[in-house]
C-alpha cells in the first residue's frame, strides 16, 4: 500500500526511513498518510529529508508509459527550473508546459507580454503553455480546460518546489500532499482528472545541484520559498562598492564613462541585500552569513565553499539570472558585472523579461 499523500511504499518497520506509519493507524485508516507526510500536513513539520536521485535513475523508464507531458517551470527562477536535461529526457513527447508564480512577477508585466517571451524561450505554440498562478486562480481554467480534454493519461514533472502539487490539487478528487519542503513527493502519484476518465501522474521534483536554494537545508528552503511576493530593489553603485545577495552572491561593476550603471534586482522576499565597500564584500559574506545575509537562515560555516568568479556585459535588453537566488533587470547601462558565487552554481545571460524604464 502507497502513502495517499506522496506515494511512497508504507512500511512499519522502520520510523527513520520513508514511509513508515505506525502499525496501527494503518490497519485502520482507509487513505492514510505516511509519518512524514501527516505531520507536514498537520504541523508543517519536515521529519527527513529525502534524496530523490533514484527517480532520475528511473525516469526513462517511467516516460515509456506516456505520450504526453505536463512540464511544470517556475518563471521566478525560470532559467533554474526549465532545464536542457529534463527537455532531452522527454524528447519525441508531446510537451505542455504549466508555468508557476506569475503572480509574484510586478504588475507592470502583462500576461501577453510574458506568454510571448515563454514562446521564444520554450520554442513552443501559446497552446502549449499555461501561465498560471494556484494562489489567485490565475490562469487555471484554461488548464483545466486543456485537462478535461485529455483522451489519454499525463504525466507531471518539474524540478524541486516549482508548485507541481498544488496545481494538481486543483484539478483532481485526491489532493497529495503540499508542502513548501523539497521533495515531498516521493512516488509516482496517480490522481484522477475532474470531468475526465484520465489521470495525471504526478512524479518526484528533480533535484539540481547548481541552484543557490540547494546550498541550504530543507527548512530554510521552505522559509526562502514561502512567500507571497517578490524583494525589488534598485541600485545605482560606482566601481569601489559592490552588493551582496544573500551570502552566496557578491556583485559589483566596471564601466566607461560618468554615468553609473542603474539596475534592478528581483530574488524572493527573504532573501537580504547589502551593500558595502568592495574591499570588504568578502570578509563580509563570510563572517555574516545567517543573519545580516539570509540564505542561509542561520550561522553557516562558509570557509569551505570553493567560489569562482564570471564577468557578464550587461545593457538594456538583457538580464542577468543567478539561478535558485535572484534575476538583474537592467534600468541604464552598457557595464559589466563581476559575480562572484560558490563555484557549482549557474549564471546566466537571457533577454530581458521586464521592458527597461518600467516600474511595478
Amino acid at each position: 500500500m502507497k502513502c495517499n499523500g506522496c506515494g511512497v511504499e508504507l512500511q512499519t518497520a522502520d520510523p527513520k526511513k520513508p514511509g513508515y506509519i505506525p502499525k496501527h493507524v494503518l490497519e485502520t485508516e482507509e487513505e492514510p498518510l505516511c509519518q512524514r507526510c501527516y505531520r507536514i500536513k498537520h504541523y508543517g513539520k519536515l521529519t527527513f529529508p529525502i534524496e530523490e536521485e533514484i527517480f532520475l535513475h528511473e525516469v526513462d523508464n517511467i516516460l515509456k508509459g506516456f505520450n504526453k507531458v505536463l512540464y511544470v517551470v517556475d518563471i521566478t527562477d525560470f532559467d533554474g527550473t526549465y532545464r536542457e536535461e529534463i527537455m532531452n529526457k522527454i524528447k519525441g513527447k508531446e510537451v505542455y508546459f504549466a508555468i508557476t508564480k506569475f503572480d509574484l512577477l510586478p504588475r507592470s508585466l502583462s500576461s501577453i507580454e510574458a506568454q510571448e517571451w515563454l514562446k521564444k524561450r520554450l520554442n513552443v505554440t501559446s497552446d502549449r503553455i499555461f501561465l498560471t498562478s494556484s494562489k489567485n486562480n490565475f490562469g487555471l481554467n484554461k488548464l483545466e480546460k486543456f485537462l478535461t480534454s485529455l483522451n489519454e493519461n499525463i504525466l507531471v514533472i518539474g524540478v524541486t518546489n516549482v508548485g507541481k502539487s498544488s496545481l494538481i490539487s486543483h484539478f483532481t478528487k485526491t489532493a497529495p500532499t503540499i508542502s513548501p519542503f523539497p521533495g515531498t513527493t516521493l512516488g509516482l502519484l496517480k490522481r484522477k482528472i475532474n470531468g475526465n476518465k484520465y489521470y495525471m501522474f504526478d512524479t518526484p521534483g528533480i533535484l539540481t545541484n547548481d541552484r543557490v536554494l540547494d546550498l541550504v537545508p530543507p527548512e530554510c528552503q521552505a522559509k526562502i520559498l514561502n512567500t507571497k511576493k517578490l524583494t525589488r530593489k534598485t541600485f545605482k553603485i560606482d566601481k569601489n562598492r559592490a552588493i551582496l545577495i544573500s551570502a552566496f552572491c557578491r556583485i559589483n561593476v566596471e564601466f566607461e564613462g560618468d554615468k553609473l550603471p542603474i539596475f534592478q534586482i528581483f530574488a524572493y522576499e527573504k532573501v537580504k541585500f547589502h551593500e558595502t565597500k568592495l574591499e570588504k564584500a568578502d570578509e563580509l559574506m563570510i563572517k555574516r552569513a545567517g543573519d545580516l545575509l539570509i540564505p542561509p537562515c542561520k550561522k553557516m560555516k562558509m570557509t569551505n565553499i570553493e567560489w569562482k568568479e564570471k564577468v557578464f556585459e550587461l545593457d538594456e535588453e538583457k538580464e542577468l539570472s543567478i539561478w535558485g537566488l535572484s534575476w538583474i533587470n537592467v534600468k541604464r547601462g552598457p557595464f559589466k558585472i563581476i559575480v562572484k558565487i560558490p563555484a557549482n552554481i549557474k549564471v546566466s545571460v537571457r533577454d530581458r523579461l521586464l521592458k527597461p524604464k518600467r516600474g511595478g
